[in-house]
């Protein structure tokens, strides 16, 4: 399902985050993290290789937002996992992330990830040129 896709997970919760992390791995993804803050987050966020992320709202340092929005304008899908209410800025921004309330089974948080990493890939496909016209040559 998520085919070797690098998934950053961030959640401050250790048993949640480790269910998470399990079923990345388990459907063919590749962990980065889990990280459990903010700033955590940030560090990983100058690797190469983030197709995805499974982010906490609220993280041990802070609101997930700063990490977020920059994911979103790198077109990185995101999906959110919390017990409150997506930020405010999150929700008016141009590529509101789905939110799912905890608890929410890890399946379906990766199974939300994996459409949408496939989706973006989609989207970023050039589509081929026609082949030229039969039409017109001589036989």
């Amino acid at each position: 399902m998520l085919a070797k896709s690098g998934v950053l997970v961030a959640e401050d919760e250790p048993l949640t985050a480790l269910h998470i992390a399990a079923t990345v791995r388990e459907t063919g993804g590749e962990v980065l993290g889990p990280v459990a803050s903010v700033s955590e987050a940030f560090v990983l966020l100058t690797e190469d290789g983030i197709d995805g992320a499974i982010l906490d709202c609220n993280l041990l340092d802070g609101e997930i937002t700063p990490v977020a929005e920059v994911l979103l304008e790198r077109d990185v899908p995101v999906v959110l996992h919390t017990g409150s209410e997506m930020p405010l800025i999150l929700q008016r921004h141009r590529k509101a992330p789905p939110l799912y309330h905890k608890p929410t089974a890890s399946l379906v948080l990766a199974r939300c990830l994996a459409q949408r990493i496939l989706e973006e890939q989609n989207r970023r496909c050039v589509p081929m040129p026609p082949p030229p016209s039969l039409a017109g040559t001589r036989r």
